[in-house]
């Protein structure tokens, strides 16, 4: 076993060299967080600290002393050189230590210079001296063009170092030379330039400028210019996602990327989506490594990272990588595309700001599936006996009760009793500050969501601390962050949640104090079902789980020429999972006891190290060449442990520590470890903005696979062209900005798969491994069981994409469209082997292929109408994978009425295609006359013997005179053909709005909650739609005859069940008003902001179930396999800062 445990390619040397090197990093970030806290927090202090004085003729030396005594100051100075005697007179009020400084020493020929709470006085050179005396005092206040003052805005003397930024009015108080010119800039704003004669007050007005928007994306090791990209990328910002209000930052994703699928399993309490870029990537036999190897590499900060414990806040910008010339520098990791994440940072020579927001809101399902009250089950139910031709007195006793005496019986509304109105709510807070050569950013955020179901919930919080110190050519920094995920889950006795409660027969009662833990069930003697009181199973049942999650990154980067920079980076992310399971005794009903209690726990902890060295050099040549260099080395290393112990037979329901179990002891666990090695770069080139070529590599070897298949080399190459730079385009530059053409070729590789498969693994007593000794006695052992898959390797993944970005009108209209082809080869699968080998098993081959195909578009619109600004998001994006190819060309995977298969789509729905009901025994007769076959015994035997009029008529496709499974049809998948985001931002004066629309076109949904209500057959609860069951009075309907025991299999899988899955919903709606700045300055505060709003407002669909958008397994998507519904929430909110 131990043998097992080191397969790792690194072997223990360079371990042992990988957890000293973190060792140096723990201290690194230390002492770095040490040094950055002092600079923070002294300009903080300085710039946050105001005070007035009014002293008439005094001295210097008596402003000093008022100074540190009113503040925390101190000051230094040569008694030769500062004349502190000099007589002054100041009069100021609520200014800050800068502001009054400047007025105490104005034309003295003295400066000063402020190092945290420490102010050094000095003497001016006299070329500085001269320069003072050439100034003046230059008043002003920068606006926007409605007139709003612009806070921060840059104000800079033209040639010089000379600056200042806007206050919370938009004003600013700068000392400049005479004749000077001052440049005022703003994120989101043209630059402006303007000449300063004799006057000494100005209003400047600054022009939103939309080349400004997302002008820089982040791509892997590196940003680039938007309009110099090659590859395929698209950027989220993070002010978009925040005004979705979430805990989940995957769920604030939906319909804002093109290309990027974000699907919910399930609404419950606990759960999170899945994600996927350009659709499947690759398919193994293996559920779980299917979910694995189709999900995204999640980079925060440039470390590997989960989005699920991110703080939606903190998030700065999201970029998403879908092709292969922008994802393969992350190699074996980035098949199935990349998503990198940068968070909040806070900025050097920043004024400190602080930063608070909340919401608070109800959240219930936006709907509820119509189901029978007592009397219309009863009615049902009896209907099914008579039709089966059941004697009376076999039917179940509570329906003869029921008719005597319907009041001993309940009318139970399961659903309304299931589901709850839950109470959510959300706090954030942030700090942020920049000294000339640091800054910091601090958040921290609490969550706490009510289920939609009885007594399920979820919390989370958490905080992240990031921070930059620069020291001449060094630059280093650090990003440590907590969270804490914690929910109580649904609990249920072995059948879905939903099943229990949407088939519970409503005769039965909620509560009975006569039975252990005070819930009732069916009752005792009556013949009901066993289905369950799932309001009694949540409440008694604790099943838990919590996760934490701490990730620390440091980095050190020095810049030993200009344009050159050598960067080491460090991280360490660890997960820590736990999991609780108790069932007390109870007894619900007459057919659900657990008359011994139970207890299940497991831990679990992995962590992942990660070290990287790059270089990056950037040159531009002759003004008219840009060149890019970047290569780097990466060492990652992953280790998983888990403890499982379960065990029964407590005293009772209050003893419920593991301790306290009596028997059925059991523990286990397992211990993993894998290792990543890698060499990787980048060229980035452009020629005046008109040519690009971007080439990357990544070399890696991973110890998942045997010595001689380690390695793997993922290269990539990309164009572009700008047509829109050429000297041909200027008289058409004013309307088409930028038409820029892009093309890439790639391959990416996949290391996904189960650690030590190609290694023999041992079984413990399997097959009755006996062992002799002394010829007498045997005892169990260990023995290789399995024969090892030796030759896998890499899968890769081969991508082709083609595209195009238009800009017009000064980019307030920007067009993309991209098609893409995706193939993978050397897919995993498995390959039966000969029982010659001693081993009744298969083995993992590299023989699978797969291929996607797709296409995005995308068109974003600035408009600006009067006082009305508003941006406008379409995008599309289509997507079909095909599996080509399998070890076994008979390969078929099957999940209810989904396969998969050699040739077809992945998760494609095959059914029995029904053809109308048959409305009398003429119509059987003449049916069952044409469709059957002979016998061995050349006897006809008829297609549906046992049909009867109110029967589903089935086709038998293949003629052959039989219902079976090969008769089934394919008709359609849960892939949907067309998925469509579509985001409003709307800004008039003060006011805001934020709409945010999502739907799928084209895919069907296999409704299984509508199999169960409408079988027509069992012993449970049924829908509404039962009432409209055939009968000789009721033909015109599509529902069959209700029937007990469902003789003519209506119930069987076929395209009854089968639904139109098209939906467009309203993902999120917010209204919110800004107050204006000179109201918030009056309340200390330089923004305030309040919203009401509303998540999943509304959903178009024709879909009977609960929710067309559930469903989201690789394989089984579009299969509503009872999944509980999505939440629409109602909220209100606040932001301010100060």
């Amino acid at each position: 076993m131990d043998n097992i445990m080191k397969c790792t390619p690194l072997g223990e040397q360079k371990s042992l060299w990988l957890r000293k090197t973190l060792l140096i990093m723990k201290f690194f970030v230390l002492f770095l967080l040490l040094g950055t806290i002092p600079c923070w927090a002294g300009v903080a202090y300085s710039q946050n600290v105001k005070m007035s004085l009014d002293m008439e003729n005094t001295t210097v030396h008596d402003v000093i002393n008022a100074i540190e005594k009113k503040g925390e100051f101190y000051f230094t100075y040569n008694l030769n050189q500062i004349n502190v005697n000099r007589k002054v007179s100041i009069k100021v009020e609520n200014k800050t230590i800068n502001q009054i400084l400047d007025q105490l020493f104005s034309k003295s020929g003295i400066d000063y210079k402020i190092e945290n709470r420490h102010i050094v006085l000095y003497k001016q050179a006299a070329s500085e001296v001269e320069a003072v005396k050439q100034q003046k005092s230059i008043n002003g206040i920068v606006a926007d063009e409605q007139g709003e003052p612009i806070i921060g805005a840059s104000v800079l003397e033209k040639g010089t170092t000379n600056g200042t930024i806007t206050d919370l009015d938009g004003r600013f108080t700068l000392s400049i030379g005479k004749g000077t010119e001052l440049i005022v800039s703003y994120v989101g704003y043209t630059t402006k330039t303007v000449k300063i004669g004799n006057q000494s007050t100005i209003k400047i007005v600054l022009i939103e400028d939309t080349k400004t928007l997302d002008e820089v994306v982040v791509i892997g090791y590196g940003t680039q210019k938007k309009s110099d990209v090659s590859g395929s990328v698209t950027s989220v910002s993070g002010d978009k996602l925040s005004k979705i209000p979430t805990a989940n930052a995957e769920m604030a994703l939906q319909g804002m990327a093109p290309g990027l699928s974000v699907n919910f399993g399930s609404g419950a309490a606990g759960s999170s989506a899945t994600l996927q870029v350009r659709g499947v990537t690759s398919w193994k036999d293996d559920d779980g490594e299917n979910s694995e190897s189709n999900g995204p590499l999640v980079i925060i900060d440039g470390v590997p990272g989960n989005m699920s414990y991110l703080n939606p806040e903190d998030i700065k910008s999201i970029s998403v990588l879908k092709d292969a010339a922008t994802a393969a520098i992350y190699g074996s990791r980035s098949a199935a595309g990349v998503i990198l994440i940068e968070t909040h940072r806070g900025t050097m020579n920043s004024a400190p700001k602080i930063t608070f927001s909340g919401y608070w809101g109800l959240s219930a399902v936006p709907k509820r599936l119509e189901v029978c009250n007592s009397a219309e089950f009863v009615k049902v139910r009896k209907m099914a006996l008579i039709n089966a031709g059941t004697d009376e007195s076999r039917w179940p006793k509570y329906i003869s009760e029921y008719e005597r005496n319907p009041s001993q019986f309940a009318d139970t509304d399961w659903q309304k009793e299931y589901y709850q109105r839950g109470f959510t709510q959300k706090y954030n807070i942030g700090y942020t500050a920049g000294s000339a050569n640091s800054n910091v950013s601090l958040s921290a955020f609490y969550s706490k969501t009510d289920g939609v179901t009885i007594a399920t919930g979820d919390e989370k919080f958490g905080f992240r601390l990031n921070s930059d110190v620069t020291r001449g050519k060094f630059k280093m920094g650090e990003s440590v962050s907590y969270s804490r995920w914690s929910a109580d889950l649904e609990s249920n006795s072995g059948f879905s949640s939903i099943y229990q409660v949407t088939n519970m027969e409503p005769l039965a009662f909620l509560y009975d104090e006569n039975n252990d833990g005070g819930y009732g069930g069916a009752i005792s003697g009556m013949g009901m079902s066993d289905a369950g009181n799932q309001v009694a199973f949540n409440k008694l049942i604790d099943n838990t789980s919590s996760n934490d999650y701490i990730a620390a990154s440091g980095y050190l980067q020095y810049e030993p020429i200009k344009g050159l920079i050598v960067k080491f980076n460090a991280s360490r992310n660890m997960y820590f999972g736990k999991s609780r399971l108790f069932k007390p005794t109870y007894e619900i009903g007459a057919a659900k006891r657990n008359t011994m209690a139970s207890l299940s726990e497991s831990r679990s902890q992995t962590t992942n190290d990660l070290l990287e060295l790059t270089a990056n050099y950037d040159k531009t040549i002759a003004e008219k060449h840009n060149l890019s260099l970047l290569l780097g080395l990466s060492q990652e290393e992953n280790k998983y442990e888990d403890l499982s112990a379960s065990g029964s037979d407590f005293e009772n329901n209050s003893m419920s520590l593991m301790g306290h179990a009596k028997s059925n002891y059991s523990v286990g666990g397992t211990k993993t470890r894998s290792a990543l090695r890698s060499l990787f770069g980048r060229v980035n080139y452009n020629y005046m903005m008109r040519y690009m070529i971007m080439a990357s590599f990544r070399y890696d070897g991973s110890s998942r696979f045997a010595k001689g298949n380690k390695w793997g080399f993922f290269p990539s190459v990309s164009l572009g062209w700008n047509i829109a730079n050429e000297p041909f385009w200027e008289n058409l530059k004013e309307t088409v900005s930028m038409f820029k053409l892009r093309l890439s070729y790639g391959a990416l590789g996949n290391q996904n798969i189960g650690l030590y498969r190609y290694i023999p693994t041992l079984s413990y007593n399997t097959h009755a491994l006996n062992y002799p000794f002394d010829g007498r006695e045997t005892s169990m052992g260990y023995a290789i069981t399995a024969f090892p898959s030796s030759d896998i390797k890499w899968e890769t993944t081969v991508y082709k994409n083609i595209g195009v970005d238009i800009s017009l009108w000064n980019n307030k209209l920007e067009l993309s469209a991209e098609a893409y082809i995706k193939n993978t080869r050397d897919m995993l699968s498995s390959r039966n082997i000969s029982l010659a080998t001693g081993y009744n098993s298969s083995i993992l081959v590299n023989d699978g292929k797969l291929r996607t195909t797709g296409f995005e578009m995308q068109a974003i619109y600035h408009g600006k109408a009067g006082g009305l600004k508003y941006d406008l998001d379409l995008n599309l994006s289509h997507y079909k994978s095909v599996l080509k190819s399998m070890a076994n060309p008979d390969y078929l995977y099957e999940y209810g009425a989904l396969r998969t298969y050699v040739g077809g789509e992945i998760g494609e729905f095959w059914v029995y295609q029904t053809a109308g009901i048959f409305q009398n025994q003429a119509e059987v007769d003449e049916w069952n006359t044409a469709h059957g076959y002979k016998d061995q015994n050349g006897n006809w035997q008829p297609l549906q013997p046992v049909a009867k009029p109110g029967d589903i008529r089935f086709i038998d496709q293949n003629g052959d005179g039989m219902l079976d499974t090969n008769d089934r049809v394919k008709v359609g998948s849960g892939t949907p053909k067309v998925s469509l985001g579509f985001n409003i931002n709307l800004a008039y004066k003060d006011f805001d709005l934020v709409a945010n629309f999502y739907g799928d076109f084209g895919a069907k949904r296999y409704n299984y909650t509508k199999y169960q209500l409408e079988r027509m057959d069992h012993v449970f609860n049924y829908g509404k739609n039962a009432l409209n069951a055939w009968t000789p009075e009721n033909p015109d309907t599509d529902i069959p005859r209700a029937v007990s025991g469902d003789p003519n299999k209506n119930s069987r899988t076929s395209t009854r069940f089968v639904e139109n899955g098209d939906y467009l919903r309203l993902n999120n709606l917010q209204i919110g008003y800004n107050l204006p700045v000179k109201y918030c300055k009056k309340m200390g505060l330089s923004n305030l902001r309040i919203y009401v709003g509303a998540t999943r407002l509304f959903t178009i669909t024709n879909y009977k179930g609960y929710d067309p958008s559930t469903g989201s397994s690789v394989g089984q998507m579009g299969y509503d396999y009872a999944a509980i519904p999505l939440s629409r929430d109602f909220m209100m909110g606040l932001k301010f800062g100060f």
